[in-house]
């Protein structure tokens, strides 16, 4: 098994990816709708707890 390359951020980006919790983003109802590249999207928290993303 190979090691992995580190990932070197190019000048003017941020070093490290932006963290955020799942709890910040659904809110209380569960859900957060995203638009990309003119697609919907739903992020969902299931009853079990786990992350689902749908189109």
């Amino acid at each position: 098994m190979q090691p992995r390359k580190k990932h070197v951020p190019s000048e003017g980006t941020p070093s490290a990816p932006r963290e955020v919790t799942s709890q910040a983003l659904l809110d209380q109802d569960g859900q957060l709708v995203i638009h990309h590249e003119q697609r919907r999207y739903v992020l969902r928290r299931t009853k079990s707890g786990k992350l689902i993303l749908t189109a």
